[in-house]
């Protein structure tokens, strides 16, 4: 069986792979002695320049081109974030490695709060509700400490998937903020590189994951696909066991995943622990 489990070309919903770059804050420091830079707390008062996203490369799944958005780009940070925001809001799912904890949220904020050290002033309407993948949290939760290396560039090494040819250099940034077109324009493919990755890690660690959000196939709901890559699930003559509950249980024949009909479960017992 191929290592990577493809989604099936009839689903309809518009998945978005995606991934951000930043540049560092820079804040005001009074210190008598290194120790009193330990877990300083920051205040907004001294604060030079917060961090804020300035590259963005995204692809549709089911497109081979990566679309790249900088702030340096024509019509500056104002029109790089109405891009974005045009690109997210038509997303059903968004796809990304600590895209829950760092890349979302990071991109939320640059959407509606103004960020010290740049002029621009955010005013762009909220987004539609969307759905998130996190494939590192998909590593952590289904895989604990029987996957030692869960960074991104580790996982596909490891796998043999397509990884980052290059690494993030925060001086680089500073220097691709300031003007450098070669630092501009390395970045900017050093972040395309990681949307890459982090499809050819979807697709394999698509039979893990479990919570995956419901795909429509042609458009319609069907009960019988599997809710990871929408293939055709086949009965297994096994059910799935809850506390009280069991369900009918399928296997998908083409990522493997495992899926339960939640309609007509049969009740195994009426008693419960308490």
């Amino acid at each position: 069986m191929s290592l990577l489990h493809k989604l099936n070309p009839a689903v309809r919903n518009r998945i978005l792979i995606l991934d951000v770059e930043r540049v560092s804050g820079i804040t005001q420091q009074a210190w008598w002695d290194r120790k009193d830079l330990q877990k300083r707390y920051i205040h907004h008062e001294t604060v030079i320049r917060e961090p804020r996203t300035t590259i963005v490369c995204a692809k549709w799944y089911e497109d081979d081109e990566v679309m790249r958005f900088a702030e340096w780009d024509r019509g500056g940070r104002g029109t790089f974030l109405k891009r974005i925001h045009t690109l997210m809001a038509s997303a059903d799912i968004i796809v990304g490695h600590n895209v829950d904890n760092a890349d979302i949220p990071w991109l939320l904020g640059d959407l509606y709060i103004p960020r010290i050290g740049h002029k621009h002033k955010p005013n762009l309407p909220p987004l539609p509700p969307f759905k998130t993948i996190d494939t590192l949290k998909v590593m952590r939760r289904e895989f604990k400490s029987g996957a030692p290396f869960k960074g991104l560039d580790a996982l596909c090494q490891i796998l043999g998937i397509p990884a980052k040819t290059d690494a993030y250099d925060r001086a680089a940034m500073d220097r691709a903020v300031a003007g450098s077109v070669e630092d501009r324009e390395r970045l900017t493919e050093y972040c395309a590189g990681d949307v890459i990755a982090t499809q050819g890690l979807l697709d394999a660690l698509r039979p893990h994951i479990k919570n995956h959000p419901h795909l429509f196939v042609d458009g319609k709901d069907k009960l019988t696909s599997c809710n990871r890559c929408g293939h055709e699930t086949e009965p297994t003559g096994r059910r799935y066991i809850a506390n009280v509950l069991s369900y009918s249980m399928r296997k998908c024949v083409s990522c493997g995943g495992y899926t339960r009909i939640s309609i007509e479960p049969e009740r195994m017992s009426v008693v419960r622990g308490v």
